[in-house]
């Protein structure tokens, strides 16, 4: 990860909370099926791989912005997002 306070090594442990496998995160073979798996993920439908991938994207672009302290706070608001349905309204939106 590099930001404006340095360089720092993360685990995908770190970034995602736990550990996926390629085959469980498959993207679809089209981006039609890909749009399909990401609108299911913000509905809540995801599965949890996919779930911890999306999050850790997202912490990642929340972190950022410079708005929040750390990437765990990041973090933490993405789950927020996504866990309450403002992720998939702003989809809508």
């Amino acid at each position: 990860m590099i930001t404006n306070d340095g360089e720092k090594i993360m685990t995908p442990e770190q970034l995602g909370k736990r550990m996926v496998s390629p085959e469980d995160i498959n993207g679809g073979n089209s981006i039609e099926e890909a749009a399909k798996i990401f609108a299911r993920i913000l509905k809540g439908e995801g599965t949890w791989a996919q779930n911890a991938v999306v999050l850790a994207n997202a912490a990642m672009a929340l972190h950022c912005t410079g708005n929040y302290k750390n990437y765990d706070d990041a973090y933490n608001a993405a789950a927020l997002s996504l866990e309450s349905g403002k992720a998939n309204e702003c989809l809508q939106n």
